[in-house]
């Protein structure tokens, strides 16, 4: 199993934070991979879903299992070919005045053997996306607007505050 963790300290509040994090349609403003997402019935709380396109002509498919308005949320994902199931948190905590956001992943792949040996392969690149999409989910929040390169470009910014 693939287990990731990621964090960032936003210069923001924790309403703006939450607000921007609670939209599960702007995904791809600050996520890479994502070329469009769009809820499907409810847009936020638990029992939500979101179908993200993805580069490489995958649909990726998310259900909300847990919500803690304006505090967490833990949904599941689906549809990607080669991942048995994937389940992701979101976490906000106030920290002066600023916002640390955390983002605590796990994900195994299918295959059983093949798939832990496919690990060792997998895991680097979704370990250096994770940095990049807080980077840029910080960037947009901060800035009011999406950054405009490669989000790749991007400075990599503090895991605390």
């Amino acid at each position: 199993m693939i287990k990731l963790y990621n964090s960032v300290c936003i210069e923001s509040s924790v309403e703006a934070v939450w607000e921007a994090l609670a939209d599960i349609e702007n995904v791809a403003l600050w996520a890479e991979p994502v070329l469009q997402a769009s809820s499907v019935g409810k847009k936020s709380g638990i029992g939500a879903e979101r179908v993200c396109k993805l580069k490489g002509n995958m649909v990726l498919r998310e259900k909300w299992i847990e919500w803690n308005h304006g505090e967490s949320f833990t949904y599941i994902a689906s549809g990607v070919p080669f991942i048995k199931s994937a389940k992701n948190t979101w976490a906000i905590k106030s920290v002066d005045d600023k916002v640390l956001l955390t983002s605590y992943a796990e994900i195994e792949l299918k295959w059983g053997f093949w798939g832990r040996l496919l690990e060792l392969v997998v895991k680097p690149s979704m370990t250096r996306m994770g940095p990049t999409s807080m980077a840029a989910f910080k960037y947009w929040v901060e800035n009011g607007s999406p950054y405009g390169g490669e989000y790749s470009s991007l400075r990599l910014v503090s895991a605390d505050c």
